[in-house]
């Protein structure tokens, strides 16, 4: 399994300086978000190509470009050409949220059609499309995620424990069975629950300080089942030294894989 550093706890750096923090938290490769206050934005998609020399100079590579794309259109074709002449094997969409006004069975028909657009326009550019799963979507589950992707075979999926723990959990064993090979990348960071005045929230917390997840059962079950795709570790919750927050974490995930 390879080790990757999410970028985006490092904000707005060059590609240089991003480079540099990720080869010094000791990932083997990134996890680039391309986003309005990052590194890359949407506007300026050329930027993917100068981060993927800039990390294969220092022996590292660009796994996986994450993005805000919902649907094909100018900046889909830029950021996806770029993904494609940079060599990016995965590049996520974006999150399709749920909107009880809307309901869910017109949400899932719309979306699937834009996710059908943008998975041909990545496969015409040599990019595997993924999706996450994530809290507040129409795809929270792994269960939920392939309903959305229908019969789009070519559509990976980007495994999240972490952020089923805010909604849409699943035994993982069940999650890994039900997305099978589709699994391309898993996104790993834990969380806590924790009372205030209006009750329980779920809130990120660092990796390294545990949490809901069990995480080392998750390993050794991935490791069990012949996984060997990127794990991309995230860091959500606030932190003064964020290059300082991603290794410590990094440094308890590699622990884990032993």
């Amino acid at each position: 399994m390879r080790l990757l550093a999410f970028t985006k706890p490092f904000g707005r750096i060059d590609a240089t300086r991003l480079a540099d923090a990720v080869a010094s938290v000791g990932a083997e490769g990134a996890d680039l978000l391309v986003r309005e206050g990052q590194t890359v934005s949407p506007a300026d998609p050329g930027g993917i190509a100068v981060a993927a020399a800039e990390l294969a100079r220092r022996g590292l590579t660009l796994d996986v470009v994450t993005t805000d794309l919902l649907d094909v259109g100018a900046d889909a074709e830029r950021i996806i050409a770029a993904c494609g002449e940079s060599g990016v094997p995965l590049m996520r969409a974006g999150f399709y949220r749920y909107d009880p006004a809307a309901g869910y069975d017109r949400q899932l028909a719309e979306s699937r059609a834009a996710l059908a657009r943008l998975a041909g326009l990545a496969a015409r550019h040599g990019v595997r499309l993924v999706l996450q799963l994530h809290h507040g979507t129409i795809h929270p589950s792994a269960s939920l995620a392939l309903a959305l992707a229908g019969e789009l075979n070519d559509v990976g999926f980007y495994a999240d424990p972490g952020n089923q723990a805010k909604e849409g959990s699943e035994a993982w064993a069940l999650n890994a069975d039900l997305l099978g090979d589709r699994m391309a990348c898993i996104g790993v960071k834990n969380a806590v629950w924790r009372s205030d005045a209006d009750g329980w929230v779920c809130e990120w917390q660092p990796f390294a300080d545990g949490g809901v997840v069990r995480w080392a059962e998750i390993v050794s079950g991935l490791r069990e089942r012949g996984y060997a795709g990127p794990l991309s570790l995230h860091v959500h919750y606030p932190a003064a030294d964020p290059v300082a927050a991603v290794r410590r974490d990094l440094d308890h995930l590699r622990g884990l894989l032993g």
